[in-house]
C-alpha cells in the first residue's frame, strides 16, 4: 500500500505576516486502508468465553466454555438457545447454523479445520460426544455435521491447541497418555483414523499453542515449559515434522528468561508463508508481552514487537498481523505506539515486515466476571475475513458476547466528524484557521478540505495521519478575503469512500486592522489550552479560552493578583502544592509549545511555571517534562525528556520582580526533534534531541517537582503566572514575537 507523508501542520505563519499557506494537493485516501474494515459483522454470540475457533467449508465453528448461544443484538438472557460449549455458524451471515448441534459433556479449547475443509477436529476437556466415548479430542464431519465413527484418539487430559498439516493432526495440552501411549503434552495422530504417530516430543510443561509450517518443514510448539526432549527450550521449540527432533531455534531468544519478577510464555502462533509470528503472555510488571516473528527457513528472528498486555491471539490475514491482547502499554514501540494510561485496545493490527502498529482500532472489553478476563482469545480466518471468540461483552461499544467477525467489505469505518472551527483574524485581510484531526478506525490517512462560505468552496487540500492516540493538527491562513468581508469555513474529511463534513464556524468578519488584544493574538495561532489565569479569588475552576475546553483545576494558588496583561489578573503560586492542572489527558505529544508569563522575586526563589506530567493530582513522577522552570539564580530552563534530561537554559537573573515572557517549543518529526527556548521574545538556546518521552499525562500550571532536573528545587512561593498556553506544534519566532510585543 502505498504510504503517504505525514503532515502535522501546514501554513503556520506568524500574525505580523498575512501569508497564504502552502496548499497539498492528494488524490483521497483509500478506504479501508488495513486489510479488514473496523466495523464488526452482523454475528450470533454466546453466553460464556469462545476459546477455539476454525473456518472451514463456509462455515465457522466456535468452541469455549459457553452452554448456549442467541442472535445478534439479543441481550444475555433472551433469545438464548441452548448449545453447549460447540457451534457453528454460517461464515458469510454469521447466522446460527442450526443442524450442528453436537453433545458434548466438556468445554472446548482447540478447534482445527483439514485443508480442504472437510473435517474439524476439536479438542477440550471433554470424554463424550453424542454420548460416545470421545477422551478430550474428536472430529467431524463438515458436509453432515456428525462425529466421525473411526476417528477416536484417547488422550488422557486436557487437550489445548491443534494443528493440522496434510495427513497429520498435531495437538497439545496438558496430557501425558494418548491411546495409554507415553506422550508428554504434544502428539500426532493421522487425520483419517486417528493413528497415534511415533511422532513423541517430549515436553516438561503444559503446550498452549502448536502449529505447523505452511510447507510442513516444521512444527512449532509454545506454552508453558523449559525443557524439549530433555534440551533447555524457553516456553517454546521448533520440532521436526517426522521426528519430533527439536531444531536449532535462535529466534526463540526473543522470549526472556524467566527471572524472580517476570516468567513470560508464548500463548499463541500463526504460522504463515515464509514467517511464523508468536503471541507472549507475562506474569510481573514490564514483562514481555508481545509478538514476534521468525523466518521459517532458517528460525532467525525478522521483529519483536513489546507492547504490554498479554497477546491471546494472532492470525495472517490479507497482509496484516491480527492481534488479540489486553495491550495497555505500546510506549516502548517510539512514537508510533500508544503510551500507559490511554486505555485497553484489545484489537490490533502489525505490519508484516516489522510488527509496528497498523491502521486497525476496533475494540471490544473483557467480562470482568469471567475465568479469564482477558478479553480475545481465538481467532481464524476464512481468507477475507477475521472471526474473533474470547471473553468479551461488547464489540465496538454495543453489546455483541464471546465472538464476533470482521470483514473485508466496503465502506468500513466512517471517519469522524471534524470539530467545529474556531477562525480568528487580528491582521488586515487574514484569517488564521487550526484544527485537529480526526480517527477512521480503519484507515489512518485520511484526506482534509478547508471549505470556505456557505458555497463550500475548497480553498486547502490536506492528507495527513492520525490514530486514537495521536491526533496531530492541521492550519491555514487565507488570504483571499477583503478586509471587512463575513465569511465562514467548515472542514470535510473522506477515506476515499466516505466524507464527513463539520459543522460550519460562526461568522467572522475579516480585520480591517490589526489587533492589539493579547487574547485574541494568541488564540488566532491556535492553542491547545490557553489559560487566562484571571479568576478572582475564590474561584476552583480555570476557564479554557481557547475554546477547546479543557478547563483546568485550581489548587493552592491565590487569584487576583496584578496580572502581566492590562486588564487581567494572574495567580501566585505556594512553595507545595500551588498549581493548575487541566482535565484533559493527552497522549505523548511530539510536537508542542508551551507559553506563560512569570513573575518572581528574592534570592533563590523560582520554581516551575507550565509543563507536562503524569498525574492529574499531585506530583507527577520525577516532576514530569515538556516544561519551563526557574532555577534559584533567575535562569529560564526548558526541559524535555528524551530518555535523558535534555535542557536549555536562559542567562540568570529573571527572579527581578518582573514579568518576563517565556516560551519552550519542541518539533518533534521521528526519532528527533527541534526544542527551542525563548525568553522575552528572544530566542535563547536550541537543541536537537531525540524524541519526546513517551507516556499519557496532563498539561500542568504551576508547582511541581523539579529537584532531579538540572538547577531545579528552587524555592517556589510567590511565583506569579500569568497567560499560560499550549499549543500542538511549535511556534515560529515571529509568533513568539507577536505574543510577546502584544503586552
Amino acid at each position: 500500500m502505498t504510504k503517504r507523508r505525514l503532515f502535522t501542520r501546514l501554513g503556520v505563519v506568524g500574525t505580523a505576516l498575512a501569508v497564504a499557506a502552502t496548499v497539498l494537493s492528494a488524490a483521497p485516501a483509500q478506504s479501508v486502508e488495513a486489510s479488514l474494515a473496523a466495523t464488526n459483522s452482523s454475528t450470533w454470540q454466546t453466553n460464556a468465553s469462545v476459546q477455539g475457533l476454525a473456518v472451514a467449508a463456509g462455515t465457522a465453528y466456535a468452541g469455549g466454555r459457553f452452554t448456549s448461544v442467541r442472535p445478534p443484538g439479543a441481550a444475555p438472557g433472551t433469545g438464548e438457545i441452548a448449545q453447549a460449549y460447540l457451534a457453528a455458524f454460517d461464515a458469510a451471515t454469521g447466522a446460527l447454523v442450526s443442524t450442528f448441534n453436537p453433545v458434548l459433556n466438556g468445554q472446548v479449547y482447540a478447534v482445527a479445520a483439514s485443508a480442504d475443509g472437510s473435517r474439524i477436529f476439536v479438542g477440550g476437556d471433554f470424554t463424550t460426544v453424542n454420548g460416545q466415548t470421545r477422551n478430550r479430542i474428536a472430529a467431524f464431519d463438515t458436509a453432515t455435521g456428525a462425529l466421525v465413527a473411526n476417528w477416536k484418539p484417547s488422550v488422557s487430559y486436557r487437550v489445548k491447541s491443534i494443528a493440522v498439516s496434510g495427513t497429520t493432526v498435531y495437538f497439545g495440552g496438558s496430557f501425558g497418555l494418548v491411546n495409554g501411549v507415553d506422550r508428554l503434552r504434544l502428539a500426532a495422530v493421522t487425520t483419517d483414523t486417528g493413528t497415534l504417530l511415533p511422532w513423541a516430543p517430549a515436553v516438561n510443561g503444559d503446550v498452549y499453542a502448536v502449529d505447523a509450517a505452511d510447507d510442513a518443514s516444521k512444527v512449532y510448539a509454545g506454552g508453558q515449559f523449559s525443557t524439549v526432549n530433555g534440551t533447555m527450550q524457553n516456553t517454546v521449540t521448533s520440532l521436526d515434522p517426522v521426528t519430533g527432533a527439536v531444531l536449532p531455534f535462535p529466534g526463540a531468544s526473543a522470549v526472556p528468561p524467566p527471572n524472580g519478577s517476570c516468567t513470560t510464555r508464548v500463548k499463541t502462533i500463526d504460522a504463515s508463508g515464509d514467517t511464523v509470528y508468536f503471541g507472549n503472555g507475562g506474569d510481573g510488571g514490564g514483562c514481555f508481552d508481545g509478538t514476534w516473528a521468525a523466518d521459517i527457513a532458517t528460525n532467525t528472528l525478522k521483529w519483536k514487537n513489546q507492547c504490554l498486555g498479554a497477546t491471546e491471539a494472532v492470525k495472517v490475514v490479507n497482509g496484516w498481523l491480527y492481534k488479540g491482547s489486553h495491550a495497555h502499554d505500546c510506549a516502548n514501540q517510539g512514537a508510533g505506539g500508544f503510551p500507559q494510561g490511554f486505555g485497553y485496545h484489545f484489537l490490533l493490527s502489525e505490519k508484516l515486515t516489522d510488527g509496528t502498529l497498523g491502521p486497525w482500532f476496533p475494540n471490544t472489553d473483557a467480562d470482568p466476571n469471567s475465568v479469564t478476563n482477558v478479553g480475545p482469545l481465538a481467532f481464524a480466518t476464512g481468507g477475507n475475513d477475521l472471526w474473533v471468540g474470547g471473553d468479551f461483552l461488547n464489540v465496538n461499544g454495543t453489546g455483541q458476547q464471546g465472538l464476533t467477525r470482521f470483514t473485508n467489505a466496503a465502506p468500513g469505518a466512517a471517519p469522524a466528524k471534524p470539530a467545529k472551527l474556531l477562525p480568528y483574524s487580528v491582521q488586515p485581510g487574514v484569517v488564521q484557521i487550526h484544527f485537529p484531526t480526526v480517527v477512521d478506525n480503519d484507515d489512518s490517512t485520511l484526506t482534509y478540505r478547508l471549505l470556505k462560505g456557505f458555497s463550500n468552496t475548497t480553498i486547502a487540500t490536506w492528507t495527513a495521519r492520525s490514530t486514537p492516540w495521536d491526533r496531530p493538527w492541521l492550519s491555514y491562513t487565507d488570504t483571499s478575503s477583503a478586509p471587512g468581508e463575513v465569511t465562514n469555513y467548515r472542514v470535510e474529511v473522506t477515506d476515499g469512500s466516505t466524507t464527513v463534513r463539520g459543522n460550519y464556524s460562526d461568522q467572522i468578519t475579516v480585520a480591517s486592522a490589526a489587533s492589539t488584544a493579547y487574547d485574541q493574538i494568541v488564540n488566532a495561532d491556535g492553542p491547545q489550552a490557553y489559560w487566562r489565569l484571571g479568576e478572582p479569588a475564590g474561584t476552583t475552576t480555570s476557564v479554557d479560552a481557547s475554546g477547546q475546553s479543557n478547563n483546568g483545576t485550581f489548587t493552592g494558588v491565590t487569584l487576583g493578583g496584578a496580572g502581566a496583561i492590562a486588564g487581567n489578573t494572574a495567580m501566585t503560586t505556594s512553595s507545595t502544592s500551588g498549581r493548575m492542572v487541566g482535565e484533559k489527558a493527552y497522549s505523548m505529544p511530539q510536537q508542542f509549545t508551551v507559553e506563560a508569563w512569570v513573575k518572581q522575586s528574592g534570592f533563590n526563589r523560582g520554581g516551575r511555571i507550565i509543563g507536562f506530567g503524569n498525574s492529574k493530582t499531585g506530583n507527577s513522577g520525577g516532576g514530569g517534562d515538556r516544561m519551563l522552570y526557574m532555577r534559584t539564580n533567575g535562569s529560564i530552563v526548558f526541559g524535555v525528556n528524551d530518555g535523558s534530561q535534555r535542557t536549555l537554559t536562559s542567562p540568570s537573573g529573571k527572579n527581578d520582580g518582573l514579568w518576563h515572557h517565556v516560551v519552550g517549543s519542541y518539533d518533534g518529526t521521528g526519532s528527533t526533534g527541534m526544542m527551542k527556548l525563548y525568553v522575552d521574545g528572544v530566542l535563547s538556546g536550541s537543541a536537537l534531541v531525540g524524541s519526546a518521552s513517551v507516556y499519557y499525562g496532563w498539561w500542568r500550571v504551576g508547582y511541581d517537582l523539579t529537584n532531579s532536573w538540572p538547577g531545579g528545587g528552587a524555592t517556589q512561593t510567590g511565583m506569579g503566572i500569568d497567560e499560560a498556553a499550549v499549543y500542538p506544534y511549535a511556534l515560529t519566532p515571529v509568533q513568539v514575537q507577536s505574543h510577546y510585543a502584544a503586552r
